[in-house]
């Protein structure tokens, strides 16, 4: 059967360079208001959605889609340098909210109905990595049963996480809220919270942060 993969792009609005377009599938929908460098798709599947809305700019980065019915949406003037996002099994969800800014990150969502919300204004720093599952099955050898099934991620508006962090299956951080460098998140913390360690720990809160650095106290 042939590939139906439908396009619709606003051309004064976009500015690709050697994108590459390799989708196997039905129903397959790329809507692009925003400007892509190096970013190339790997999907193979049916009814799947891409949104990138206007002003958005994604660089040196993977689409990778397997399976059916998923839905990326990145939101406006987001920006995102460097990395990859990746769906498995179906229905799963990944949403990006407006003005965030990524240096490099790997965002996985696998299993059927996982989601990862990012909200507005976020700043991630260098190698971040976020995942729903473990990507393989955990038995309990008395119940013989599976013990490891993935959990949505959900990072609140206005967030900064530090580089190398990593940010497992239910983990949820609160608003305005700070992750250290080289912190493995795996569960859910309040709202303007610093959170640091192996697993992360709330070291501090009722803080806020802005991307300008303040030269006095």
């Amino acid at each position: 059967m042939k590939n139906r993969v439908f396009i619709l792009i606003k051309p004064k609005l976009q500015k690709i360079i050697r994108n590459m377009f390799p989708v196997r599938g039905k129903n397959n929908i790329i809507i692009n208001k925003g400007t892509l460098f190096n970013v190339k798709y790997d999907i193979i599947g049916d009814n799947n959605v891409i949104e990138i809305s206007k002003g958005a700019v994604l660089s040196n980065m993977m689409i990778f889609m397997r399976g059916n019915n998923h839905h990326l949406k990145i939101g406006e003037y987001v920006k995102y340098k460097r990395g990859s996002v990746w769906f498995e099994d179906e229905n799963c969800v990944i949403e990006i909210g407006e003005k965030t800014t990524i240096e490099s990150a790997h965002l996985a969502v696998t299993e059927p109905k996982r989601k990862i919300i990012i909200g507005y204004d976020c700043m991630f720093s260098n190698s971040i990595e976020f995942r729903t599952g473990d990507s393989h099955s955990i038995i309990d050898n008395e119940t013989k049963k599976r013990i490891n099934f993935a959990q949505d991620i959900i990072v609140g508006n206005h967030v900064w996480i530090g580089a190398n962090s990593i940010i497992l299956k239910g983990a949820k951080i609160g608003d305005n809220s700070i992750v250290g460098i080289n912190s493995i998140v795996t569960k859910a913390f309040p709202n303007n919270s610093i959170v640091s360690g192996i697993p992360a720990k709330v070291i501090k809160d009722k803080v806020d942060w802005v991307r300008e650095r303040i030269n006095y106290s």
